[in-house]
């Protein structure tokens, strides 16, 4: 496929052009680190030195800068792996620069500097299974490495470009990349979706139920939704787990779940879908408690309530219980941009990556990078 012209991107905190910071440990007590292979230690106004210790080092702050084992560290501090070298930070494999910094509260951050496409190698398995289909995995590669851009630096008034959870994305360093990934990730190098000669700001999910939706109404945005982000028709997913499930939940705990965000007169009465918007999707439930009746928002109840419970807001219908309510529904997540379980179904049938990402970001762009 023959990529439009590049787009020119602009890192917000990253020093090297093309790499990234995450956050892969933020504000904790302490922090467990084990070099293998030859780890360099680099502190500010000071020669670069090999690190000497092996095995698991135990990282804590100190009045004035870190203590790593033995070794007192100044406020930030970067371990750099040479060789081939990786170091593991918990349960995680890293091969990119760390930094260790101190942070204000007398709790220690942890950051991983490493190139974009380095960087997507550990996104890719924990967003989409890695053993999917290849032309999957390389919408998915498009997809992540676009979120990457336009969200690098989101995090910039805390020093860093990302975090390495679902506030960003899912990223545990070098855990589970397999060759398939690796594969997904370089032949799609530089690619990303633009949309009238700017970056898009794309979106995916795991399962849509059966039509993505709008993501003006899917996040109560004001102004126009660009053409891409306006939400299709999608019957690839049907196959999919999150098609079709049921939830129930106690009134007491719709009770408390919308406390957090409305004010009650009392225990809620009765629960009953308001708005939806186009592609299906409930926006608002009409809550009616002692004598009023109130208006919640879908997603925020769907988020006090947990996302792994109500999987989406995709609500066909509810049924009132004496002792709580039934919420039938499908798909899983927001709904906005990329089915996954679409992108599958479409590489099962032998289409490729740049078909699924056209149908999904329906006149968008598949452009390169030009930082």
């Amino acid at each position: 496929m023959i990529a439009a012209p590049a787009l020119a991107l602009v890192s917000a905190i990253s020093a090297v052009a093309g790499s990234v910071q995450i956050a892969i440990v933020r504000q904790a007590a302490s922090a467990e680190l084990a070099p293998e292979g030859q780890v360099l230690i680099a502190q500010p106004g000071g020669k670069t030195k090999g690190l000497e210790w092996k095995g698991a080092l135990m990282l804590k702050p100190r009045e004035g800068g870190l203590q790593l084992a033995d070794l007192r560290l100044k406020t930030e501090t970067r371990l750099i792996p040479t060789g081939g070298a990786r170091i593991h930070v918990g349960p995680n494999v890293y091969r990119g620069t760390l930094i260790l910094r101190l942070d204000p509260g007398q709790t220690l951050t942890v950051i991983e500097e490493l190139g974009v496409e380095e960087y997507l190698e550990g996104v890719l398995p924990h967003e989409m299974d890695p053993d999917w289909p290849l032309e999957a995995l390389k919408a998915q590669a498009v997809v992540a490495r676009t979120f990457t851009y336009a969200n690098r630096g989101k995090f910039r008034k805390d020093g860093f470009d990302l975090t390495a959870d679902t506030r960003s994305q899912m990223y545990k360093g070098m855990t589970a990349v397999n060759e398939n990934v690796r594969a997904a990730v370089r032949q799609t190098r530089g690619e990303v979706l633009g949309w009238k000669g700017k970056l898009l700001r794309v979106y995916y999910h795991a399962c849509c139920g059966g039509a993505t939706t709008d993501a003006g109404a899917a996040w109560g945005g004001d102004g126009e939704t660009d053409r891409p982000l306006k939400g299709v028709r999608d019957p690839w997913c049907a196959a999919s787990p999150h098609m079709k499930w049921a939830i129930y939940f106690a009134w007491a705990d719709l009770t408390a779940a919308i406390s957090e965000r409305r004010m009650l007169n009392g225990p809620i009465k009765s629960l009953r879908i308001g708005a939806r918007d186009a592609a299906g999707y409930v926006r608002t439930f009409l809550v009616k408690s002692a004598g009023e009746t109130v208006e919640v928002r879908a997603a925020e109840l769907r988020g006090s309530l947990g996302a792994g419970e109500m999987k989406s807001v995709r609500i066909k219908s509810v049924n009132l219980l004496k002792k709580g309510v039934e919420f039938f529904g499908g798909g899983s997540g927001h709904g906005v941009g990329l089915c996954q379980w679409g992108a599958r179904r479409q590489a099962e049938k032998g289409r490729n990556y740049g078909r699924i990402l056209k149908f999904y970001f329906p006149g968008s762009e598949l452009s390169e990078v030009d930082e």
